[in-house]
């Protein structure tokens, strides 16, 4: 009976918060290892357009795309008659023909081209929130003389 009360003791508050809080522990320390690399999100493929076109980003702009721009690859869609191509937090689709994918030896330099095309956009787009956030600029009447 005595051995029974002790096993039931341990599964007390102090024993279970001990086991609980070791258990949670491990799995907050298993969580931070894995969390940054599940988080990151790196590309392996970059695609070059071919000649100059015409696309919708997913945020409703209209960008004229120049023969030579890179973006990275996110997928294929219709059995790769299209690319998804992706321009910072947006993304775009067109023709696999309109674009070639970039070897490894070309991907640096693919990289740098990506990087002035996301500070073009990212300045448009910075710009249209502040004229949104500033709000229509009535035009100020002329006081009568």
């Amino acid at each position: 009976m005595t051995l029974a009360k002790h096993r039931v003791g341990l599964r007390g508050t102090d024993g279970f918060a001990k086991v609980s809080g070791m258990r949670f522990a491990v799995a907050l320390a298993l969580l931070c290892t894995f969390a940054q690399p599940i988080a990151a999100k790196e590309f392996k493929i970059y695609a070059g357009f071919t000649e100059d076109t015409k696309v919708e980003l997913s945020d409703g702009a209209i960008w004229m795309m120049d023969k030579g721009d890179v973006f990275p690859v996110v997928a294929y869609k219709d059995q790769q008659k299209n690319i998804v191509l992706q321009l910072g937090g947006a993304t775009f689709m067109t023709e696999t023909a309109r674009v070639r994918v970039l070897p490894k030896e070309e991907i640096e330099a693919g990289i740098e081209v990506y990087r002035k095309n996301l500070r073009s956009y990212l300045d448009s787009t910075s710009k249209k929130l502040q004229a949104q956030l500033q709000g229509p600029q009535a035009p100020k009447e002329k006081k009568p003389e």
